[in-house]
């Protein structure tokens, strides 16, 4: 099972709540966004999730995300039930912001 590493969000108060985390790298490109195939290899630790977590920033419905990491629908559900647990969020929008609030 894989999990986003998380750290303190930068800033001070009123940035974000204090109990937010965010993870770490997610400035990187997501796999398959530039169109590169990923030949259905699994990536490392938390790198789905941190894949999944940019395009949901961008604003991708599940069946985006599905298309453009060629993964099933109900797999990119899994893993955004992930994302918003490891952030300690209730919603999309919500791990949509903190993805954003970090850079992405």
């Amino acid at each position: 099972m894989s999990h986003l590493r998380l750290g303190p969000l930068p800033g001070g108060p009123g940035n974000a709540p204090a109990h937010a985390a965010r993870p770490e790298s997610l400035a990187e490109e997501p796999a398959g966004a530039a169109g590169e195939d990923t030949g259905g290899q699994q990536q490392g630790e938390g790198g789905e999730e941190r894949d999944v977590l940019a395009l949901l920033a961008r604003g991708d419905t599940n069946a985006d995300i599905a298309t453009r990491l060629a993964m099933r629908e109900s797999t990119v559900e899994a893993h955004v039930s992930r994302v918003l647990t490891a952030l300690d969020v209730t919603n999309r929008l919500q791990a949509a912001l903190l993805a954003r609030f970090a850079g992405l």
